[in-house]
């Protein structure tokens, strides 16, 4: 989805065998928020059974926090678009899946243009990731795990901003599908992962984030940190764009804080607590904001959502 990192190695000795018992490791690693296409030109090895003496291996790593756009983000995607995505976090870590924008074409039971999460336990990768062709509706599934089996979590389509994914699994399915009419701009999401069930690492220009299970209600013993990082040289803006956190009031057990930097030992801004709506936006004074976020209970509806712009 993001815009390709190639990577292209030559060799000057074609025609040149490899030693016995060579064996190499390549690292390739891309700029934040794009990703790697490798392509093989010329591959010629001695077959040996089941791959078990000669072969070349590839391997995605997972990853703790990412960015994700509709193809041609912020123009209008393409038409007969189909693309699967699997996000991937370490094992025993939840992801937390935020849209920003969204704008994909409407229908009342989101036939034509939609996003589809699933849910499910963890299986194979699907196949023909990341492929692109002809396709009958234009969509985009969202799946709790790594296949189309998975269970379905939701289908959006239209401009309602849709709420936040917590899938609680360190996979997450999504389907991108475009058809021949009316394109819209698609969408762009922010995600992030943590073994704590809440919490990780943001990094992009913009973005937003909320409270587990917003608009929901966030569980008891809620306790989430997040670390938002901006391209260098960005400073960081917050703005609240809702916040309500049950408190009696001397934001103590439910809590919710920002510091200026890093880490906790930045400056901090809050605690805040109860409902508040008159939140002027906070300004930091680099491309660091650490927050903290403590939730011991709730008795009343509560949460909250940001938005963060550089």
């Amino acid at each position: 989805m993001e815009k390709p990192y190639m990577h292209k190695r030559t060799h000057t000795q074609t025609h040149s065998a490899y030693p016995s018992y060579t064996s190499c490791r390549w690292v390739l690693d891309a700029p934040p928020q794009e990703t790697i296409k490798v392509s093989v030109q010329t591959f010629v090895l001695n077959p040996s059974q089941s791959c078990s003496t000669n072969y070349l291996e590839m391997k995605d790593w997972p990853l703790e926090y990412g960015y994700l756009r509709s193809p041609g983000w912020p123009d209008i995607y393409p038409h007969n678009m189909d693309c699967i995505m699997v996000l991937k976090a370490p094992q025993n870590s939840s992801i937390s899946f935020f849209f920003n924008n969204f704008d994909v074409e409407s229908h009342s039971n989101c036939e034509f243009d939609y996003v589809e999460t699933v849910q499910i336990s963890p299986g194979p990768e699907p196949e023909n990731q990341g492929r692109s062709g002809p396709s009958v509706p234009r969509n985009i599934p969202i799946r709790n795990g790594s296949t189309a089996d998975s269970q379905l979590i939701g289908r959006f389509c239209g401009q309602a901003l849709p709420s936040p994914i917590f899938p609680h699994f360190n996979q997450l399915y999504l389907r991108f599908k475009s058809d021949f009419s009316a394109a819209r701009d698609g969408f762009d999401a922010t995600w992030t992962s943590s073994p704590h069930g809440c919490g990780g690492i943001l990094y992009g220009d913009h973005g937003s984030f909320s409270s587990p299970e917003y608009p929901g209600s966030y569980p008891n013993n809620t306790h989430c940190e997040w670390s938002i990082k901006a391209p260098r040289g960005r400073v960081v803006t917050f703005t609240f764009a809702q916040i309500s956190i049950d408190d009696p009031g001397d934001c103590q057990n439910n809590f919710f804080k920002l510091y200026d930097g890093p880490d906790t030992s930045s400056p901090p801004v809050g605690p805040y607590c109860g409902v508040e709506t008159n939140i002027a936006p906070f300004r930091a004074s680099s491309n660091y904001v650490y927050i903290v976020f403590q939730g011991q209970y709730s008795t009343l509806p509560s949460g909250f959502r940001l938005t963060w712009s550089s």
